[in-house]
């Protein structure tokens, strides 16, 4: 085990959990309600490809998703080491929202089992009017601003038309970049992940195989074993190690 480093090593495999909301730096908050930081998973995610001791990666999600903030980077940082050393995610319990993201750029997904649930591929921001509010406590707020777009979604009142469209194209901007990096990770076209995995639906089990989000359905022993079975596989050949190569604030997914 190598508790410091945020990860146990199993049989020259590293295993990497992805538990909680997902948030680009962990903060009191996300510590209690049980969030993980994209950016710690990324130095513990570099710091097992360094490690002579690992051979291959196991990422075991089991997310709601989280903030459009750091998944990129957390997801780009995934498809970097799986160009070093083999790496696989196992969905196990739910892999959402962005946990898709991120999950499914190791190139091989599985479940753990057929109530695993994965998908969720969508984004959501949120505009509130707190006009009521301040009327009953007797407050009128007048902004004084410069920039057309400065606060053309302010939550002094309710949202304009004009506040509506920015929004929606912040989001639309965002699922536009989700849903090409999902067909990407995949390997398919952007046509097949909007027919097949991008609704915003979820899929449980046999579900998500049908839809092309996973392989399969696997246990992490099975993952462990099947790594060592490529290594060696790899190596009797004489090849070595051959790994499988395959942005808003305010916004979640």
């Amino acid at each position: 085990n190598d508790q410091e480093a945020g990860y146990d090593i199993q049989n020259g495999v590293a295993i990497i959990q992805v538990n909680g909301v997902m948030g680009k730096r962990m903060n009191l908050f996300s510590q209690i309600s049980g969030g993980v930081s994209t950016q710690i998973l990324t130095r513990d995610l570099q710091q097992a490809v360094a490690d002579p001791q690992v051979h291959s990666i196991i990422m075991v999600f089991d997310t709601p998703g989280g903030t459009v903030d750091g998944t990129q980077a957390f997801a780009n940082a995934i498809k970097s080491a799986a160009q070093v050393k083999p790496i696989v995610t196992l969905a196990d319990g739910t892999m959402a929202s962005a946990g898709v993201w991120a999950g499914t750029a190791s190139g091989r997904v599985f479940i753990a089992d057929g109530t695993t649930q994965v998908g969720s591929i969508g984004v959501v921001a949120q505009h509130v009017d707190m006009s009521g509010r301040d009327a009953q406590a007797g407050v009128k707020r007048t902004e004084i601003y410069a920039g057309k777009y400065k606060r053309i979604a302010s939550d002094t009142g309710p949202l304009t038309a004009d506040g509506l469209k920015s929004i929606q194209s912040q989001v639309d901007y965002t699922y536009g970049l989700f849903v090409q990096a999902v067909a990407s990770n995949l390997n398919v076209s952007v046509d097949t992940v909007l027919a097949n995995m991008a609704d915003g639906q979820m899929f449980i089990g046999e579900q998500a195989i049908a839809a092309g989000l996973v392989a399969g359905v696997a246990t992490l022993q099975e993952l462990i074993d099947m790594l060592n079975s490529e290594r060696a596989s790899a190596q009797s050949n004489g090849a070595g190690v051959v790994p499988k190569k395959s942005a808003l604030k305010g916004q979640s997914m």
